[in-house]
């Protein structure tokens, strides 16, 4: 039963991280889209402001990133799943 929780955890960190790589990927790729290259370096040496950058998102293209919002939701849930599924012994 430890192997099988252990290994669940591990799907869901894995789960977490592709979505905050996605998250992260989108938020360069909106960097670049605005500001060009100098965009991308500012996109790659920054990090996405969870709580800001949709917001300033939103104000730039006039549209809500819902998108963004799953991608961070499913990483929480995720992490949360892992955190509950994890056992030490």
């Amino acid at each position: 039963m430890r192997t099988f929780r252990n290994t669940l955890c591990a799907v869901f960190v894995i789960i977490a991280l592709l979505s905050a790589l996605a998250v992260w990927v989108a938020y360069v790729t909106v960097w670049y889209q605005w500001q060009g290259v100098f965009g991308a370096l500012i996109g790659l040496f920054t990090s996405p402001g969870f709580v800001i950058f949709p917001f300033i998102y939103w104000v730039v293209e006039n549209a809500f990133p819902v998108n963004y919002f799953i991608l961070w939701g499913i990483s929480m849930a995720s992490w949360l799943l892992a955190g509950l599924a994890y056992t030490e012994d």
